[in-house]
């Protein structure tokens, strides 16, 4: 089986870990850092206290390419 074959087959599992990863990270009070196509290419930087911003990185640095409201 491919692997996306296998990412689509368990794609609700590995949300789940996505989700846990970031709370766990919220928790430890460090930013988490994902990929989530409909804010845009980039990397998502969520703080602890749920602010997100799309970062672009170039030349090993941090970029800000936009910021997003809180969650929830």
């Amino acid at each position: 089986m491919m692997l996306l074959d296998k990412w689509r087959k368990n794609e609700d599992r590995v949300r789940q870990a996505g989700a846990i990863a970031r709370e766990r990270a919220r928790t430890a009070g460090v930013p988490a850092y994902y990929r989530d196509p409909s804010l845009g290419d980039g990397i998502v930087k969520e703080m602890p206290d749920g602010r997100r911003i799309l970062v672009d990185e170039a030349d090993e640095e941090e970029r800000l390419a936009a910021a997003f409201v809180r969650r929830g």
